[in-house]
C-alpha cells in the first residue's frame, strides 16, 4: 500500500491528522489535531453532563428506569443543543475532511518529490 493511501485511511480511521503525522508532518499535523480535540473534549463533557443528569433524575425517582421513557426525554433534550455544541461538531466535521483531503495531496506530492521529505524524527 502507498504512503497515500495509508495517510488517508490514517486521518479518515484513526484520527485527523494522524496520516500528515504519519508522513512527517508534525506542524501540520497539530493543526487537525489540536481544534479536534478540543471541540471533542467539549462535545464529550457536554454528553457526560446530560447523561449525569438523566442519571439523577431516574435515581431520584423523578424518571422512572423505562428504556422508552429515558429515550423520549433525550430526545425532547437533544432538541435544546447549544451553539457551542453544534459549532464543536462542525469544528470536528471540517478538521476530519479537510484532514483526509490534506493528507491525500501531500502524500501525492511527496511521492512525486514536489517536497522535500521530512526526516525520520524530525517535527
Amino acid at each position: 500500500m502507498n504512503r497515500s493511501v495509508v495517510a488517508l485511511l490514517l486521518s479518515g480511521l484513526v484520527f485527523p491528522g494522524a496520516g500528515q503525522y504519519y508522513l512527517g508532518r508534525r506542524a501540520r499535523a497539530c493543526l487537525f489535531i489540536v481544534p479536534t480535540l478540543v471541540a471533542a473534549i467539549y462535545f464529550f463533557k457536554q454528553v457526560v453532563a446530560t447523561a449525569s443528569r438523566m442519571a439523577d433524575e431516574v435515581l431520584s425517582g423523578a424518571l422512572p428506569a423505562d428504556p422508552v421513557l429515558i429515550a423520549e426525554r433525550l430526545h425532547q433534550q437533544g432538541d435544546t443543543a447549544t451553539p457551542l455544541m453544534n459549532i464543536a461538531a462542525a469544528v470536528m466535521l471540517a478538521c476530519w475532511v479537510a484532514s483526509l483531503v490534506d493528507a491525500w495531496l501531500l502524500a501525492r506530492a511527496l511521492e512525486r518529490g514536489a517536497l522535500p521529505r521530512k526526516e525520520e524524527g524530525a517535527p
